[in-house]
């Protein structure tokens, strides 16, 4: 049984949802922080937790981490389809390689479903999801058995990233349902796959919410759970592309509005929910 796990990627948004299951459940964590000042800061972040200062880019603070435990999980991000170190490549190359050095049996890896699934966006790409999809099939060929968390939308990023004072900023159109997830859903299901991870197999899990809802809808009925309720403002796609002629926030949120346009996403968690458990928050109570 997994007691001790090290957990990449542990300030980010979605993180306390996965380390809080994690925790009570009774396995220790160890992580990696980059900006320690992020800690810092937040009042809310556990003691439990035993902290180490590096980063991915730093093999030997990798091997200072990994030292000890039983399994890594990373929970990884792209920002910058620029950047000289890709933390889902370059990163994921140095775990691999120290995660051989320390016979760690298992890495468990949070992803997106277009990386098994890239048919669901029609023929459309993004930086992002290229470099997710490299990761993945590194991963997948290292010889360690790897858990999979391949996410649909998460429900709590519209809290974290669209959410402005009294408003819903994203963009339109997107014309297909997307099988929204709570975060607490999230959390609860990867820590019931580290507790029964007692195989050798790698797993690939499909993580969707049970209502298929549009883009816009769910906006609306996130919006509608405020008492007063949130103002939705919807921007069309082609008017960030040309704001993001000035701006590299809403270039970005251009190209992840040009990607998921056309997202067509089919229902593939029936394994998952059978091995985990079923989801049960809505967008209509998952923040409460």
């Amino acid at each position: 049984m997994i007691q001790k796990i090290v957990f990449i990627g542990v300030t980010g948004n979605l993180a306390p949802f996965t380390y809080k299951e994690l925790l009570a459940k009774g396995i220790k964590i160890k992580a990696l922080v980059r900006n320690m000042e992020k800690v810092e800061k937040n009042p809310d972040f556990p003691k439990e937790i035993e902290l180490l200062k590096g980063d991915l880019n730093n093999i030997e603070s990798l091997r200072k981490l990994i030292s000890g435990v039983d399994t890594i999980f990373l929970n990884l991000s792209t920002q910058n389809e620029k950047a000289s170190f890709q933390p889902e490549i370059d990163g994921i190359k140095n775990v691999i390689t120290v995660a051989k050095e320390n016979n760690i049996s298992r890495i468990f890896h949070v992803s997106a479903v277009t990386a098994p699934f890239p048919e669901f966006a029609q023929g459309a790409d993004i930086f992002i999801n290229k470099i997710r999809k490299k990761g993945y099939e590194l991963l997948k060929n290292s010889g360690i058995p790897i858990t999979f968390f391949h996410c649909s939308w998460i429900m709590d990023v519209m809290e974290f990233t669209m959410r402005k004072g009294d408003t819903l900023q994203a963009f339109k159109p997107i014309k297909h349902p997307i099988y929204w997830l709570a975060g607490k859903d999230l959390g609860k299901m990867i820590s019931n796959a580290v507790v029964n991870s007692d195989h050798n197999q790698t797993k690939d899990y499909i993580m969707q919410g049970k209502e298929a809802v549009t883009f816009e809808k769910a906006l609306h009925r996130y919006a509608n759970s405020f008492n007063p309720k949130l103002k939705v403002q919807l921007a069309p796609i082609s008017m960030l592309k040309f704001i993001g002629l000035f701006n590299k926030d809403a270039r970005l949120a251009g190209k992840i509005g040009t990607f998921f346009s056309n997202y067509k996403e089919e229902f593939r968690a029936e394994q998952t929910w059978k091995e985990l458990g079923e989801p049960i928050y809505t967008l209509d109570n998952f923040r409460k």
